[in-house]
């Protein structure tokens, strides 16, 4: 199957190829730095789901959005082609659901089983089933969605579940580079410039990396390390309150609740180093763009970074007002602060992407020659990139879905509550995802734990900045010792 003609984007590359099956796109830079890492969305769903009917709206939502069903072919140059040709079934996993928290022991699983990118789907489904409540998780590689994504998906999942008779129209992926102001004229030829001696530097020292050094890298890195949640849930009447307080302030949810987290750390853990005092705000371009690009699954997401500490100084509301100054300043312009990443050779994002990890778990290392190779090459451009952009690496990341108008009902079925779940950084403390459905706010703080090592004590700590955000927003009763 071959679609469409060889398109170009605004930057004259090719967006999809006739000479790849089944092309629907390919990997930006950007989509291709979030390679090595997962996201997942849970939905808490009552009554009771049949698998036949599960695995036939899983079906149908496949064809609706081709990237659930795709795979990546590299070609000469080292691009990422996202091709729906050859791509094995859907996978669906079924296991019996014996208690509330069971999702987190699902995720953990799936982070250890990498993705399989040449061969596909990049994408898992997991079903925990009881007649009475389930959960529906949805797993997927970050490089070919975003949390909204996500979110939409599930939504899709349901309708078709509920109207299986019901057409399906084809939503194929934009290409979230077109959609992307670069700046002025003088910047990108600046930045190009710039990146041009990176390159030039890179292509005198390739290291191509393949699916199995990332598989080892990751199996060793899972194998060390364990992501962890802690769980900010609040009912229909508290975030009506919530609502309520903000506006009142001249703040949003989404400010508030990030003012509060960080306000939280700060007391629990103390003020991040001077240098990464910095957060990075995720948005949904859907939003914010001219055009209609409809409910698309893809990566379409963009982020804003800028340096910001909570201010003991000022009340915690006044620190809430100016944080959702800045952002929504930042996020009106499409803030072009991360395009230089466009400009750079593919397989130099690769390698600049995995040279952090030989601080942590340098023994993956020497699992393979490729990535031994790598390592040993310190003077490579990678390294260089690498140190740079970890010495400002911002400390918070912060991705708020807000309140969804999705519908709760779908035939037999509800919608209780949906968790959002970013990747967990070893090198942000504090990663936080939020989503409201049916009036339920849920926020999650997402974290790593060494394994066999201070894990609990991380864990303590965590519940403390949660609960010590509650107090800041206003409810100081919703204080407890759990983590989910």
């Amino acid at each position: 199957m071959i679609i469409g003609d060889d398109e170009m984007n605004h930057d004259g590359q090719k967006t999809r190829r006739i000479d790849i099956p089944g092309c629907v796109g390919y990997l930006s830079n950007f989509e291709r730095l979030w390679s090595l890492a997962n996201v997942a969305m849970i939905a808490r769903i009552i009554g009771d789901v049949s698998k036949a009917d599960l695995k036939q709206a899983l079906d149908k939502v496949r064809y609706m959005h081709p990237l659930i069903g795709s795979r990546i072919i590299f070609d000469d140059r080292n691009v990422a082609w996202l091709s729906i040709d050859a791509v094995p079934e859907t996978v669906l996993r079924i296991v019996s659901r014996t208690s509330e928290t069971q999702w987190l022991d699902e995720i953990r699983h799936e982070n250890m089983m990498p993705f399989e990118r040449e061969k596909g789907p990049m994408i898992r489904f997991i079903h925990l089933y009881s007649p009475k409540v389930s959960e529906l998780i949805v797993f997927a590689n970050h490089s070919i969605c975003d949390g909204m994504s996500l979110a939409i998906l599930i939504r899709d999942i349901l309708i078709c579940y509920s109207e299986p008779l019901k057409e399906a129209q084809v939503l194929y992926p934009p290409t979230m580079a077109d959609h992307i102001p670069r700046g002025s004229l003088l910047s990108r030829l600046a930045k190009k410039a710039i990146i041009g001696y990176y390159n030039s530097q890179w292509k005198k020292r390739l290291h191509y990396l393949s699916q199995a050094d990332y598989n080892e890298l990751i199996a060793f890195y899972w194998g060390k390390y364990q992501s962890s949640i802690v769980l900010l849930q609040l009912g229909l009447d508290e975030t009506f309150d919530l609502i309520a307080r903000c506006r009142e302030n001249g703040s949003t949810v989404g400010s508030a609740l990030t003012a509060a987290f960080l306000a939280a750390y700060q007391d629990v853990i103390g003020p991040f180093p001077k240098k990464r005092r910095r957060i990075t705000i995720a948005y949904d371009l859907r939003r914010h763009l001219r055009e209609c690009v409809g409910d698309v699954f893809c990566f379409f997401a963009w982020g804003t970074t800028f340096p910001f500490s909570y201010d003991g100084r000022k009340s915690f509301w006044k620190n809430a007002q100016d944080l959702h100054v800045i952002t929504q300043k930042k996020v009106d312009k499409l803030d072009a602060s991360n395009t230089e990443l466009f400009y750079f050779d593919p397989g130099l994002i690769d390698a600049f992407n995995l040279a952090p990890f030989l601080q942590i778990v340098p023994e993956a290392f020497d699992r393979t020659e490729k990535l031994a190779a790598l390592a040993q090459d310190t003077k490579n451009s990678a390294f260089s990139i690498s140190r740079k952009f970890m010495s400002i690496y911002p400390s918070a990341g912060i991705t708020n879905l807000g309140s969804l108008d999705f519908p709760v009902t779908y035939g037999n079925l509800r919608l209780d509550l949906m968790v959002f779940v970013p990747p967990a950084s070893p090198f942000a403390p504090l990663i936080i995802g939020g989503i409201s459905v049916g009036g339920k706010l849920v926020f999650s703080l997402n974290y790593v734990e060494h394994m066999g090592g201070d894990g609990s004590l991380i864990t303590a700590d965590m519940i403390k900045i949660r609960n010590r955000a509650l107090e800041y927003l206003g409810f100081p009763g919703k204080v407890n010792d759990k983590a989910i």
